[in-house]
């Protein structure tokens, strides 16, 4: 029978290697995270994080090891932690996640009766050769510059101004040396108030590439865009036109491009100037007061 406990010093050590860096440095920095270890026959076979707000609780990881997927056990295990979350007065546990990349959170939602509704987050992923012909590419793009052209004063401007709003695998956009290439600077009055991010891929370790699913072919380029203190209703499809110039001249046809984009607006604008559908998040919410 599968068990579920909170990890502790005492069984830390039988977990670890289950425990993603990203998330027990999360552990570290914020409040409200808690990591639970899964046995089975007295062996540590998996692990659930869980960020607690309020009376919700979010899953935020979940693993079982190899051999004992689709067994029950974790359906064991978040059984009766779903109890001991309800016992302990939670109202809700929650999941987000794209269901067409994530079939075991997709799954469990089914079984357990989560109820699902779209969220704004979604990512937009193509090869270079997918926008030669998008509206973006037609459209001549004004009031931007690429970032390793940018005056360093400017640049420092840009990279203060995206910090106080976003954070890249918890470094300083500033610390990031593989943005310059491809990233470009949208201009208001000569001032830069929003940017296109491109992340280079040639950092060798991203952590949690496995399981978060950042990087999910080889060679894929990371887009990010942001639009910092900027008003311009034009400034996506100014930025998005820059880009398309830049890879269509400067990167191979089949290099994967990922965009990740936060605000449904912002997604589905980026969606319709590319002419490609983008993969949208879901929240799954399972209401504890249905549990018996």
């Amino acid at each position: 029978m599968a068990l579920i406990d909170e990890i502790s010093p005492n069984n830390l050590a039988a977990y670890d290697p289950f425990l993603p860096d990203m998330l027990k440095a999360a552990y570290v920095r914020e409040s409200g995270y808690r990591f639970y270890g899964i046995s089975e026959s007295d062996e540590a076979v998996g692990t659930v994080i869980m960020k607690l707000t309020g009376d919700e609780a979010s899953i935020r990881y979940m693993y079982i090891i190899p051999y004992l997927r689709g067994t029950g056990v974790i359906d064991e295990a978040l059984s009766f932690l779903f109890l001991q979350l309800r016992d302990e007065g939670f109202s809700a546990v929650t999941m987000d996640y794209f269901p067409s990349e994530y079939e075991v959170l997709r799954n469990i939602s089914y079984r357990f009766g989560f109820t699902e509704r779209k969220l704004g987050y979604s990512y937009v992923r193509f090869e270079v050769k997918d926008i030669e012909k998008s509206r973006a590419a037609a459209f001549a793009p004004k009031d931007i510059i690429r970032l390793k052209y940018l005056p360093q004063p400017k640049r420092d401007s840009l990279f203060k101004l995206i910090d106080r709003h976003i954070t890249f695998y918890d470094h300083k956009i500033s610390q990031m040396t593989d943005i310059l290439p491809y990233s470009i600077a949208y201009m208001e009055k000569d001032d830069p108030k929003g940017a296109l991010v491109v992340e280079s891929p040639n950092v060798e370790i991203i952590p949690t590439t496995d399981d978060m699913k950042r990087f999910p072919e080889p060679g894929a380029y990371d887009i990010t865009l942001f639009f910092v203190g900027t008003t311009g209703k034009m400034a996506p499809l100014y930025l998005m036109s820059g880009l398309c110039k830049i890879v269509k001249n400067e990167l191979p046809g089949n290099v994967i491009m990922t965009g990740f984009f936060p605000e449904g607006h912002v997604a589905t604008f980026i969606e319709g100037v590319l002419g490609i559908k983008g993969k949208r998040e879901v929240r799954a919410t399972l209401d504890l007061s249905t549990l018996s």
